[in-house]
């Protein structure tokens, strides 16, 4: 037998019957018995196996192994491998991105070698439909990481086409570890330690449609993956045994359960977010005088308590959109989308027109001696009001990886472009502002990208039998409860800027408070779509949230640990505060206490959002008045404001528990009796 190709296909009726036919037909003629194709179906739930051995009774060259477990593309492969008999062992994928013509080209290129793998990235490739943008950003960050890791030198490891001869299978098969997405790092990694050589070919390639692998999803395993390999062949595999008994199940339960890879997704992208918003805090707060640099976090903390209630748009979009693609209705979503670009549109003409024509009342509200600021705010207004749309249509579709990408480039553009501003034309607070505004059309763009399949969509894909869904009851209730949830988590600076206007210090103890949030607020963005009913609470519902508070609690903890223990240094290190009064290491202190209850309070208006249990979300309201009320009676100083909004935090916070404890109790009551 000279040439074995292998096949593995896991719920691929759709895809894999004309490929299979199209690989039989050509290499036949070819080869003629001197071919072997064999398809191994792995844990598949459709009809793919009964499907291949039709095509087999017609093709005597194909044989089919059928694998009832789910053990990934690799192990496929490794058992197609096994059973081959040529001099030569291929594999390829089921989808047809690498044509039977292509890969019998790829074939001949093999000799004087020990192998081939084709290359959608060496010159003189041929990429006929190119990959999506974040598959190909993904593509190109872990080419980058194998090279670093693992001195690969190839330019594409992961194009599904690979032939080596027997010899060099039978060499590394006992070493092979990773039968996931790392598959093909893997065998490459052990062909070169071996010293087998290996050619690369540029290919002509198709990107096709139904793709298995979640490309941010599956990141994490991949980069674990990796760093394994690398410590198992360096001074350091010891801490893989460590990793293997100590890491190996967490791990890979958390990538198994969609609530903890949604999850963890969002922190990953928090975590990049904090490290610019925190990069962005410490170059406003060296460059920007304290005057400037509070002036500065009143307008971004203004940015806040209105993003707030728009971020209700975001969750009504989010719902409708889910549920038109579940019925195919991609038409309904492009109008719905165009609907709610026009009214937000349409709302931010408003405030953008105030901000032109009456920008001196605000320049003054804000003691202000110049325009630039208020003129930039408006500026930044379309922005703010159209994100909700597209990012609660992304968040709709699944789309996590993007919304994750969205946000970065929110946070680096600002970093980047009001660093430059500020540090290369003047250092003045609407210079920084101009900084935020370009991240946010940013992030805007990245999310009409990823929208893009909706927009290019033809107008007749579904029918409008239901018509756009309404959501203007679900937001008006929600829009209340976001605008007071906003008053309780930033209205300090406002309340402080406002009532005490030489109190510019204040603003560094505001930023460090809420460190708090910035890791722990993802736990309820991933909770939210894992809990959604029209008011009912059920047992795992009641699971969810307590995992959920248990998560965001172990955040808050870390973080506010931080703030209370050094604080002094933390003003020092970010703010080149070389010496803070007592007064305003306390003020960290208590606003980190503060922020700490508001993060948790946002977990449990998320579930009783997600609930429509607007009842419960009463308490809320009463809160942010009680807290609006104390700061205008007592605002003889900053701690005072502070400490308002710490009471009305925790008040909000109890309240809200006390009803979804009740639920859970009243559910559990129900199912018992049942």
């Amino acid at each position: 037998m000279k040439f074995s190709i292998v096949i593995p296909a896991h719920n691929e009726e759709h895809r894999l019957p004309p490929v299979l036919k199209a690989y039989a037909e050509h290499f036949s003629k070819s080869l003629g018995d001197g071919v072997e194709i064999i398809v191994v179906v792995n844990g598949s739930t459709d009809r793919t196996a009964d499907l291949a051995r039709e095509i087999a009774k017609q093709h005597p060259q194909i044989r089919v192994v059928e694998e009832t477990g789910r053990i990934g593309k690799g192990g496929a492969v490794i058992l197609g491998v096994k059973a081959a008999q040529g001099e030569w062992i291929g594999f390829v994928d089921a989808d047809g991105a690498t044509s039977a013509e292509e890969f019998g080209r790829l074939f001949h290129r093999t000799q004087g070698s020990d192998g081939v793998i084709a290359s959608r990235w060496k010159r003189g490739a041929q990429v006929n439909v190119p990959q999506r943008g974040l598959r190909l950003l993904s593509s190109r960050l872990f080419n980058g990481l194998i090279r670093l890791m693992l001195g690969l030198r190839y330019e594409d490891t992961q194009c599904g086409a690979k032939i080596f001869t027997a010899k060099a299978w039978r060499t590394i098969l006992p070493d092979i570890g990773t039968t996931r997405f790392a598959f093909d790092v893997d065998v490459l990694f052990h062909l070169k330690r071996a010293g087998f050589r290996i050619l690369e070919e540029p290919t002509v390639w198709r990107d096709v449609d139904g793709s298995k692998v979640q490309v941010l999803n599956s990141s994490v395993e991949m980069f674990l993956a990796v760093v394994r390999m690398r410590l198992l062949y360096s001074p350091f595999r010891f801490m893989v045994g460590w990793y293997d008994r100590l890491l190996a199940r967490p791990v890979d339960f958390l990538l198994s359960d969609a609530l903890f890879r949604h999850a963890m997704l969002l922190v990953f992208a928090s975590l990049a977010i904090a490290v610019f918003n925190i990069g962005f805090q410490m170059v406003m707060g060296r460059a920007l005088d304290r005057g400037e640099f509070a002036l500065m976090t009143t307008f971004l903390a203004m940015y806040v308590i209105l993003a707030r209630p728009l971020s209700t748009v975001s969750t009504g979009i989010n719902r409708a959109c889910g549920l038109l693609e579940q019925e195919g209705r991609v038409a309904d979503i492009r109008r719905l989308l165009l609907k709610w670009v026009a009214i937000l549109g349409v709302a931010s003409l408003p405030p953008l027109l105030a901000s032109i024509f009456f920008v001196h009342p605000i320049a003054e509200f804000f003691h202000l001696d110049r325009a630039a600021p208020v003129w930039v705010t408006g500026l930044t207004l379309p922005a703010l009001f159209l994100a909700p749309v597209f990012s609660g249509a992304v968040r709709g579709l699944q789309r996590f990886g993007w919304i994750s990408v969205a946000n970065i480039a929110a946070t680096v553009g600002r970093f980047v472009f009001g660093g430059a501003l500020v540090l290369m034309v003047y250092p003045a607070c609407g210079w920084a502002l101009a900084g935020h505004a370009v991240g946010l059309y940013l992030m805007v763009l990245v999310l009409l990208v990823a929208l893009a399949p909706i927009w290019r969509a033809p107008r007749d894909v579904s029918s409008v039998r239901g018509g756009v869904p309404s959501l203007r009851l679900y937001l008006l209730q929600s829009f209340l409860i976001q605008l007071a949830a906003g008053l309780l988590m930033t209205g300090d600076v406002v309340f402080v800027k406002h009532f005490l206007p030489d109190q510019n210090e204040f603003a560094y103890a505001a930023t460090l408070g809420r460190i708090v949030v910035f890791l722990a607020i993802s736990v309820a963005s991933a909770m939210f779509p894992k809990v959604v009913s029209e008011g009912t609470f059920s047992r795992e519902h009641l699971r969810l949230y307590l995992r959920s508070q248990l998560y965001t609690s172990a955040f808050v903890a870390i973080s506010l640990f931080v703030c209370l223990v050094v604080p002094g240094l933390l003003l020092r290190v970010l703010f080149h505060v070389e010496h803070p009064s007592a007064e305003l290491v306390s003020l960290t202190r208590w606003m980190g206490a503060a922020m700490a209850f508001s993060t948790l309070l946002n977990v449990n208006i998320n579930l009783l959002l997600a609930q429509r249990r607007f009842v419960a979300l009463a308490s809320v309201l009463f809160a942010a008045l009680g807290y609006a009320v104390s700061a205008y009676l007592f605002h003889q100083s900053p701690m005072q404001v502070v400490w308002a909004a710490l009471l009305a935090n925790m008040v909000a916070f109890g309240l809200t528990t006390l009803d979804i404890v009740f639920s859970g109790t009243r559910t559990e009551r129900v199912l018992n009796e049942k």
